[in-house]
């Protein structure tokens, strides 16, 4: 070879290394197109050949600008060199976007990181149980489903999506009984407060009656005060922070859900995606008190025409009740795509179960005005799907026994 032809091969590798456009760049056009693939200079603009092997020219006039692609790992890289190294709430929303972009691994790094510097962090527990749930990937121990509406079993979840811990306070206060026993604890002098406000009012009229109150119990204070405040009042009433757990929603996680959580709450009935009817519950594999309180708050709100899930007034005809039951038995049939019978009769003892649960929640003069801002899951739904009438199948024994 000669000094003449190395010359040679010298230029042509220059030229090709000046002209070639590194693969799947992103070339967008003045008429507001986008095109993504292998980007090649040429003498009159530029050729793209795409993943599905099409080759297209444009002119560099017709060319605005090209730009190369951002892969979600380069740009996670640069939104955490944004974060100050002690913002846990700019961490939190890094590791937010990258458990939307599926990257779990990452998310789950700074999640951990996020708790290390607020151990206190209101969405982190929750979200680094929903990437570890995603991780896992379908729960194996559930039997497998055929895919229908609403069916998707694994949704892009984020704490948004369910109660805050401000609305869980809230629950907890309005069905407290004085048979419970919680922690409570009083925030911004709360209890001064409302005493101020109470001075020469009903008790309050009394002389001693001041001194009287302040030796209840906190349990004792707490019932008085919800029993003598309005249910708009929030000032008082979301400062009293119900610390665990009333003996309704101990009940509620431990015996009612589990029998919703297989009957109602299936993939192909209100645990789709979607839902069904308006209705769309969340069945995790995961214990958190946000998720069972969501839970619980969907089943109290959600109504169709005058007909509850949960009827506080008339037990008997809450849809959680009726749509269990035989058809022949039914005064309100279950539409088709709820599972059932789920009570053989009125008399199984899963119904006597979820009847006398709902016989146990708070009565209060109006509905229980938990005063929680939350949009329903599953309101998108233009219209219900109508019951069916068709005869019941004989049974011989109770779906959930």
């Amino acid at each position: 070879m000669t000094g003449k032809d190395i010359l040679t091969i010298i230029a042509v590798v220059a030229l090709v290394t000046t002209f070639a456009i590194p693969a799947q760049q992103v070339v967008i056009l003045k008429n507001g197109g986008r095109i993504i693939g292998e980007v090649t200079k040429t003498e009159k603009g530029y050729r793209i050949l795409t993943d599905t092997g099409i080759e297209t020219e444009y002119l560099t006039e017709q060319v605005l600008k090209i730009e190369d692609i951002v892969t979600p790992k380069d740009e996670l890289a640069e939104r955490l060199d944004k974060v100050d190294t002690k913002d846990a709430e700019g961490y939190y929303q890094v590791a937010r976007w990258a458990y939307e972009q599926n990257l779990l691994d990452d998310a789950q790094k700074i999640l951990k990181k996020v708790l290390k510097l607020k151990p206190d962090h209101e969405n982190a527990p929750l979200l680094l149980k929903l990437v570890k749930m995603r991780q896992a990937g379908p729960d194996e121990s559930q039997p497998a489903t055929t895919t229908a509406p609403g069916s998707d079993t694994t949704p892009s979840l984020n704490p948004s999506d369910f109660l805050n811990k401000e609305d869980i306070y809230r629950i907890r206060l309005m069905e407290l009984k004085p048979s419970d026993r919680v922690s409570i604890q009083y925030r911004n002098d709360v209890l001064n407060r409302f005493i101020k406000a109470m001075r020469g009012i009903g008790d309050f009229e009394k002389p001693g009656y001041e001194r009287k109150f302040r030796g209840y119990s906190k349990l004792e204070q707490v019932l008085y005060i919800r029993e003598n405040t309005d249910r708009e009042n929030t000032s008082i009433r979301n400062d009293i922070l119900i610390k665990s757990d009333p003996n309704v929603m101990k009940e509620f996680k431990t015996r009612i859900w589990p029998i919703i959580a297989r009957t109602y709450a299936k993939p192909t009935c209100y645990g789709g995606t979607k839902g069904r009817d308006g209705l769309k519950l969340f069945s995790l594999s995961l214990t958190d008190d946000r998720v069972a309180y969501t839970n619980f708050y969907i089943l109290h709100k959600w109504e169709r025409g005058g007909q509850k899930m949960i009827d506080r007034d008339n037990v008997k005809m809450s849809l959680l009740l009726q749509y269990g039951l035989p058809r022949k038995l039914a005064k309100r049939p279950r539409p088709d795509y709820v599972p059932g019978p789920i009570f053989r009769s009125q008399d199984d003892r899963n119904y006597k179960l979820i009847e006398n649960w709902i016989e146990s929640l708070h009565r209060p003069f109006f509905s229980p005005g938990y005063q929680i801002d939350f949009k329903l899951p599953g309101q998108d739904v233009a219209k219900p799907e109508p019951p069916t009438t068709e005869p019941e199948p004989p049974t011989t024994k109770p779906a959930d026994e």
